[in-house]
């Protein structure tokens, strides 16, 4: 009986055993998460090409406008962390320079550690982070770590840390005692109690040669913040002394605009006959549309403009269906 009752209780044994060997085998059958893990990345969310990985960074122009960039990086486990290196400053890292791209963290500055649970990622930089200049760094450094790391499927709130520290605000008063979220990329001065915030997306050119198309929050008065409004948003033009500009034609206004099976279709008035003849502007006038239409309406793949409820002629060269990154290096 006794050799039985032992039978009975040597599998319940190893169990044991090996749950606490393996830090409960089980959770991931019981939807447990663990409180400090490597990153976590979604594999089908984006594609891999030979080791290569396509990741968003956000790097900074000249300006101080922040700017998304999709490029092939090596994968490797901690792609998070490899992602945010590429926005240090190197001297000795070459690119980046020819294609106007400025890196947003300070020379020096090293990644002491990231963990993620819950949506949430805690960074940890070493006392360099902090060695910028001026208070658009400052605000372009931060913005640059939480959307880089927010282009992470697992990831939607980012805590910044400094030697394992909590920092209230940084230098220059930017706050961040709490996790940080997405929020008015690149805002235009500042947001009213009556004004609700839409993201548009102009033009900049960089070092003279490469450009890239750049979203900026503006505030607008509306009761929300729909296609049509963002519309609006964007045809106001380019803010000043941004260095940002539109191919759309001055006076362009709204006349109507609609989604139907994934296409936008855009009703503007006479002034949009007045567009370039060149292909090249012409890209880049469907491209401003349709990356600021899409950031009201993910689904919308293509844009169709029309004047008068007719469609305009285009470049028989320029591409309707919308890229999936609005830059890639």
């Amino acid at each position: 009986m006794k050799l039985y009752k032992w039978k009975l209780l040597l599998p319940i044994l190893c169990l044991l055993v090996l749950i606490t060997a393996c830090g409960n085998p089980l959770s991931k059958l019981l939807g447990e998460k663990d409180t400090d893990v490597s990153i976590i990345v979604n594999h089908n969310a984006v594609e891999e090409i030979d080791g290569m990985r396509q990741t968003v960074m956000y790097y900074q122009d000249e300006n101080g406008l922040v700017i998304p960039v999709m490029k092939n990086i090596p994968w490797e486990e901690g792609i998070a962390k490899s992602a945010l290196r590429h926005l240090i400053d190197d001297p000795e890292k070459v690119g980046n320079d020819e294609e106007g791209l400025l890196p947003t963290l300070p020379y020096g500055t090293e990644v002491l550690g990231m963990s993620i649970n819950d949506g949430l990622c805690k960074v940890d930089f070493n006392s360099n982070v902090l060695s910028y200049n001026t208070e658009a760094e400052e605000k372009a450094m931060i913005t640059s770590i939480v959307y880089t790391l927010t282009e992470f499927p697992a990831i939607d709130r980012v805590q910044i840390m400094v030697e394992g520290e909590i920092y209230d605000t940084f230098r220059f008063g930017t706050e961040v005692a709490l996790p940080l979220e997405r929020e008015n990329i690149n805002l235009v001065g500042s947001l009213q109690e009556d004004t609700l915030p839409v993201v548009v997306y102009y033009k900049a050119t960089t070092n003279g040669e490469n450009s890239y198309y750049i979203p900026v929050t503006k505030g607008i008065s509306a009761l929300k913040a729909d296609i049509k409004s963002a519309l609006v948003a964007l045809l106001e033009g380019a803010p000043s002394e941004t260095g940002l500009f539109s191919e759309i034609p001055v006076g362009t206004a709204v006349n109507d605009v609609y989604v139907r099976d994934g296409i936008a279709y855009i009703d503007l008035t006479e002034e949009i006959l007045k567009m370039p003849e060149n292909e090249a502007l012409q890209q880049s006038m469907v491209y401003e549309i349709g990356l600021t239409l899409r950031e009201i309406e993910p689904t919308i793949t293509q844009v169709r403009i029309l004047n008068n409820g007719k469609e305009i002629e285009l470049g028989s060269n320029v591409e309707l269906n919308l890229p999936v990154f609005s830059n890639v290096k």
